[in-house]
């Protein structure tokens, strides 16, 4: 499908997916084809590629994605992904989408947990590893980066 945004991937996010690139290939090596397709990670490593190619390209300002309090200028994909959180942020002048964070085994999704994928995203953010704005020096080096 092809899409208006440009899409581009925080360097946390892109090895995050990248990592799960790398436990589908391994599966598919030593799985036969109907577990491999049956396997959670080849699921949700799918349901991911859909969402972050696909899905959230279509509209990336549905009111569903938008965060709250903190993180208010920030949009999250959930749909499909149980426990797992697809975190980004978007401008329509230029026409870019920069997925920045998801998260991984030791951060699932529970409301008060400090292992809460919002809780961790929290403090990507007070550290300015993120940042919601394409002007941001450090946005402008991710859009240039090596990272498509």
């Amino acid at each position: 499908m092809v899409n208006k945004y440009v899409l581009k991937y925080h360097h946390h996010y892109y090895l995050r997916v990248s990592g799960l690139k790398e436990q589908v290939k391994a599966l598919k090596a030593k799985l036969s084809n109907k577990d491999y397709k049956q396997h959670e990670i080849v699921k949700l490593a799918a349901r991911i590629r859909n969402a972050d190619q696909n899905i959230i390209p279509q509209d990336p300002n549905l009111p569903e994605y938008r965060l709250k309090r903190d993180l208010k200028k920030y949009r999250r994909y959930k749909s499909g992904l149980q426990r797992y959180r697809i975190i980004f942020c978007f401008s329509s002048n230029p026409l870019i989408i920069i997925y920045l964070y998801l998260n991984d085994e030791g951060h699932i999704r529970k409301s008060g947990s400090k292992n809460d994928p919002y809780e961790e995203f929290k403090k990507f953010v007070k550290k300015g590893y993120v940042s919601h704005n394409p002007n941001d020096p450090k946005i402008q080096k991710w859009i240039k980066d090596k990272y498509p």
